[in-house]
């Protein structure tokens, strides 16, 4: 297996690096946590790099891991001389040394310095051509804490596509709609594969299924409104996304499915309605719905605000906790992000 570093944007403390794993995962790798770092995971997997760069949102980029060393100029120049770098470039290709500081980590270094220092460092093993602008290949170093940790970039993130698709650019719009990195986030989570079903049963104009569907899923979208599944039918379209299955429908009663992954956020925000239910209860009916239609060993990714609790209401359901984040939207709100996985039973 290859060893891969995973440079994360550091937007929320845990979802970036739980969502590379989850993306892992999803392409049905293996894989070893070597170590994590503020905004670095090292992983081991056999995973391709620019597969699993373009299913991310909460990633910079991927970079074939070199070495690791302390955040000192000795140790760093050391660490790298020693590496494979050489045997990494291929002959006549351009090569580039980036040195990046995660927050204030290792103030002392001189950055700029440093990569040129480097740079002289390679090329005085083998002649290389150095292009700073445009390289062929390039040689990343991540000040994090009191580490610094090498790699060569294998696949850079595209995330300036989120930004893009911001929902207010849509056909169809809805004040509760959530920001598309986010929402692709939680795809990831719910292992989502590019060829399973996903659904979302409170899909309201399909900002989570687009994500879903920009992956490759096949998508089933329920709405308790008819307008919702109008809009998101026009967003669905309008990008192009064709394999969608969309239906009115309540949440707490699902037809008869059988999915591999869901990912949905329920209505409990400002902008949201419950359709008249108490919240807890929309939640307490609508779990084992879910669980009823969700595969075995299949994953739910479901948001829910801060002062419920889903573990009793999931486990009771069928559904055993993987892992949870917390996130701040505002003042009166902090979002709680459960992923949940269908028991074998």
């Amino acid at each position: 297996m290859q060893r891969l570093m995973f440079v994360l944007s550091g937007e929320h403390p845990t979802l970036p690096a739980a969502e590379a794993v989850a993306a892992i995962q999803a392409e049905h790798r293996a894989f070893k946590i070597v170590e994590q770092l503020d905004q670095v995971l090292i992983a081991e997997t056999k995973a391709n790099p620019g597969s699993i760069a373009s299913r991310l949102a909460m990633s910079r980029g991927i970079c074939l891991h070199l070495c690791t060393s302390d955040a000192t100029e000795e140790e760093m120049l050391s660490a790298v001389g020693s590496s494979d770098i050489v045997d990494l470039i291929p002959h006549g290709k351009s090569f580039a040394v980036h040195i990046k500081r995660v927050r204030r980590s290792a103030p002392s270094i001189d950055t700029l310095g440093l990569s040129k220092r480097l740079a002289e460092l390679v090329v005085g093993e083998v002649e290389f051509k150095v292009d700073l602008a445009h390289p062929d290949v390039e040689l990343l170093g991540v000040l994090t804490g009191e580490r610094c940790v090498f790699g060569i970039t294998a696949a850079r993130v595209d995330r300036s596509q989120f930004i893009k698709r911001h929902p207010t650019s849509r056909p169809a719009f809805h004040p509760s709609t959530l920001p598309p990195a986010f929402a692709r986030c939680m795809v990831n989570l719910a292992r989502t594969s590019r060829r399973g079903t996903l659904l979302d049963p409170f899909c309201g104009v399909g900002g989570i299924l687009l994500e879903g569907g920009l992956i490759g899923a096949k998508l089933v979208g329920i709405d308790i409104e008819r307008e919702m599944i109008d809009g998101a039918r026009r967003n669905l379209e309008a990008i192009g996304i064709k394999d969608f299955q969309l239906m009115v429908g309540d949440a707490r009663k699902l037809p008869a499915l059988e999915v591999d992954a869901i990912v949905t956020d329920p209505p409990y925000g400002r902008q949201a309605t419950t359709g008249g239910a108490r919240l807890e209860d929309l939640y307490k009916e609508a779990l084992p719905s879910m669980a009823g239609v969700l595969k075995r060993r299949g994953y739910l990714c479901v948001t829910s605000p801060a002062e419920l609790e889903l573990e009793d209401i999931a486990n009771g359901a069928g559904l055993r906790k993987i892992e949870r984040h917390e996130q701040r939207v505002h003042r009166s709100l902090t979002r709680r992000i459960y992923v949940f996985r269908r028991k074998k039973g």
